[in-house]
């Protein structure tokens, strides 16, 4: 699929930024650290982009943005249409999920797995109130969720999930971001952080999930296998812009270390180590 593909196939993007522009203080008095520099990206809805770079990018602080926990100085964001560019993350809530790195940030460790899923549940439908939640609805919904992983956690709900591994807690965390059914989910290095065959797993089954759904997912990886692997579009950014944008033939014909050398050629440096031994693993 060609690039046209992903910003003329709807009239109306899944993600519009347009001029998007985020600055930050530096160390020094008047130092200034832009960290979007006039970022104009379309999103199809239902595809994956996967983001990748060296640190200080800016992809961090295009997640934040979208998730609107951070605002931007400049630009701005249209989410199915509709400009997000004022709107807190607060408001936001119940059409985007965010799965982080840690595992330990994606669930209330306090509580049991089926009251992770039941706050979830709530959030998707803005009923964050004092009443009671159907016990049976989320089990259900949850029960159907988890089994997609393969780990038993069905059988588990009533357990606290301050007893899961980090493995068993992406999972929940992907399951809840599933039954949520957002229009945008946000990926921030979600298996970065587990063993090689636990990460393989909640890749593969995150991609079945996100195709089944149809969700419109940004996946920022230091993995470039598993950028070119998992997604239908690649973004690699650089102080704050995006310096390639790879999708379809282009994409597919690119081999890791093809990818390399060329982010070498376009921005005058090698990609970090940390990228380059993700790569390699």
């Amino acid at each position: 699929m060609s690039q046209a593909f992903f910003e003329t196939r709807s009239p109306v993007p899944a993600i519009r930024l347009s001029n998007a522009t985020k600055r930050f203080a530096g160390l020094g008095k008047r130092e200034v650290f832009t960290a979007l520099d006039g970022l104009n990206v379309n999103v199809a809805p239902g595809s994956c982009v996967a983001l990748i770079g060296s640190n200080g990018a800016g992809k961090s602080t295009l997640l934040s943005i979208l998730m609107g926990t951070q605002l931007l100085d400049e630009g701005s964001l249209h989410i199915d249409g509709k400009d997000v560019s004022e709107e807190p993350s607060w408001k936001r809530a119940s059409r985007i999920a965010l799965v982080r790195q840690n595992p330990e940030h994606n669930v209330l460790s306090s509580l049991s797995i089926e009251e992770n899923f039941a706050l979830a549940i709530m959030g998707r439908e803005r009923a964050f109130g004092l009443r009671r939640y159907n016990r049976a609805a989320v089990r259900e919904a949850a029960a159907q969720a988890l089994c997609k992983f393969g780990m038993g956690l069905e059988d588990r709900l009533t357990e606290s999930t301050g007893t899961l591994s980090g493995g068993q807690r992406q999972a929940v965390a992907m399951a809840m971001a599933a039954v949520r059914n957002p229009r945008v989910l946000l990926l921030d290095e979600h298996v970065s952080a587990l063993d090689p065959k636990r990460a393989k797993l909640v890749a593969e089954v995150t991609e079945d999930i996100i195709r089944a759904q149809a969700i419109t997912t940004i996946m920022v990886t230091h993995d470039l296998g598993h950028a070119l692997a998992h997604s239908d579009r690649v973004l690699m950014m650089h102080r704050g812009k995006v310096v390639m944008d790879l999708s379809g033939k282009q994409k597919s014909e690119l081999d890791l270390a093809g990818l390399a050398a060329k982010f070498e050629v376009l921005v005058g440096e090698a990609l970090p180590d940390r990228t380059l031994l993700a790569a390699a693993s």
